[in-house]
């Protein structure tokens, strides 16, 4: 089954997931894996909150680009 949360997606049986490219060229899956590692102090504290673990990821991942692409967005500005 194929889940998607904003511009990610997972499909657990097929062990893919996807993402936009230029956040997975720069950030890569540091995300995930402190995600799938239990290092990430905010996903472990809501992702009960979530009705499954896929959607907890997803939306973890789509909050993480949320704040990066906004950062380019500042960034861009800056210069």
């Amino acid at each position: 089954m194929t889940k998607m949360v904003g511009k990610f997606t997972i499909d657990m049986e097929a062990s893919i997931f996807e993402g936009p490219a230029a956040y997975m060229r720069e950030q890569g899956n540091a995300k995930l894996d402190a995600i799938l590692d239990g290092v990430d102090t905010v996903f472990n504290t809501v992702a009960h909150l979530s009705p499954d673990l896929e959607t907890a990821i997803l939306v973890a991942m789509q909050t993480d680009y949320a704040q990066w692409a906004g950062m380019k967005d500042v960034e861009a500005w800056l210069r």
